[in-house]
């Protein structure tokens, strides 16, 4: 449902809201996007449920992993960074990758609102293009925030919000890329004649994550070998009937490149799967989210254990890492330049592979490769 809110005589008008007040400014005008609206999209177990305190009584749940939501006909008065009000439910700090039109999510962390019931409004600056536009909540490391709704700004001040976050990118995109990009591979120090802006390492060679990054399992018990080795079926293939777009575009260019380095030194070609999409995706998501940069998560999570979290039994895994690069063909770039990285890369031993890419709240770009062989 849409509702503009009308100013008059010059004054500003507070209007309240789920609770939450929200002041604007004398030229500001601005139209609310119900989460919950006939119009939208739920997928994956994205649905509305009541919500007392909440815009139009309702919420959307069930928002991450495989559900998704995407709020349909957003409209903007022209191509640019536009103000959007996010409100939304969450009992502790959730990450959602919010993508425009298909193209490149950008992540964002939404603190936490101290119960599932209990609205709080995040500002964003997202880049929409003029006419209606599709945004598309989502997560695939885990639950992203319950969505109340989405008021966007067409002019004046926005309605106010704290933090801050801002994602700018092309018109019609998401996300930007700064010209100047770093990469790693999952922990084997930088190549000393590779340029330091694409070989950052992201481990020093004393820390445990410093063995060489395509290794049999044995060789690192404490990472290569699952306590709890999940009962999946065989690995399968990500072959999707139609052409892809945005993210899933550049994934899969990311693959095809792979595949043409990897047919010059006659290897054979890997094959994306499912899984390791989903754990590349989710580390690209976490990094964007909560600003780092490291195949091990804050929490000290590494890249063996994402793989395995995500289903795939593995006898031999690899990773790298990129930051900055705005398109396939650079990040490849980068990595090719580095031997840790062209190593991963040209392994004939991998069979699959699994590509992510990410938006940070700046618009920058963070990459993910994950190779890997079955049992």
């Amino acid at each position: 449902m849409r509702r503009p809110v009308l100013l008059a005589s010059g004054i500003a008008v507070v209007t309240i809201a789920a609770g939450i007040a929200v002041a604007a400014s004398a030229s500001a005008g601005t139209t609310t996007y119900e989460a919950e609206a006939a119009g939208n999209t739920f997928g994956g177990g994205a649905h509305a449920v009541g919500c007392q305190r909440c815009s139009g009584g309702s919420r959307v749940t069930g928002v991450g992993g495989q559900g998704v939501l995407t709020i349909t006909g957003v409209v903007a008065e022209e191509d640019g960074p536009t103000k959007l009000a996010v409100t939304y439910t969450g009992d502790r700090n959730r990450t959602a990758q919010i993508s425009v039109n298909g193209a490149v999510p950008t992540a964002v962390v939404f603190p936490s609102t101290r119960g599932a019931g209990r609205p709080g409004t995040l500002r964003v600056t997202a880049t929409l293009r003029a006419g209606e536009n599709d945004l598309t909540f989502s997560n695939p490391v885990g639950p992203a925030p319950d969505v109340d709704k989405v008021v966007i700004t067409t002019d004046g001040t926005p309605p106010t919000a704290v933090p801050t976050v801002t994602a700018s990118a092309e018109p019609g995109a998401t996300a930007t890329a700064s010209p100047s990009g770093s990469a790693a591979p999952t922990s084997t120090p930088s190549d000393p004649t590779a340029s330091p802006s694409e070989t950052t390492p992201t481990t020093t060679p004393t820390s445990p994550a410093a063995t060489p990054t395509s290794t049999p399992a044995t060789s690192t018990p404490a990472t290569t070998t699952p306590t709890t080795p999940p009962t999946t079926e065989p690995a399968t293939t990500a072959s999707p009937t139609a052409e892809p777009t945005g993210t899933a575009a550049l994934e899969a260019e990311v693959v095809t490149i792979v595949n043409t380095e990897r047919a010059k030194v006659g290897c054979p070609a890997v094959t994306a799967d499912d899984r390791l999409t989903t754990a590349a995706r989710g580390h690209s998501t976490d990094m964007a989210a909560r600003d780092y940069f490291s195949h091990t998560s804050p929490e000290g999570v590494e890249f063996s254990t994402r793989i395995t979290d995500a289903g795939y039994r593995w006898s031999r895994a690899g990773e790298n890492i990129a930051k900055g690069q705005p398109t396939p063909a650079e990040v490849m770039t980068a990595w090719m330049n580095s031997a840790g990285h062209r190593a991963n890369i040209l392994t004939c031993a991998f069979k699959n592979i699994g590509v992510g890419v990410a938006a940070d709240a700046q618009g920058t770009l963070l990459w993910t490769q994950d190779f890997a062989s079955p049992l």
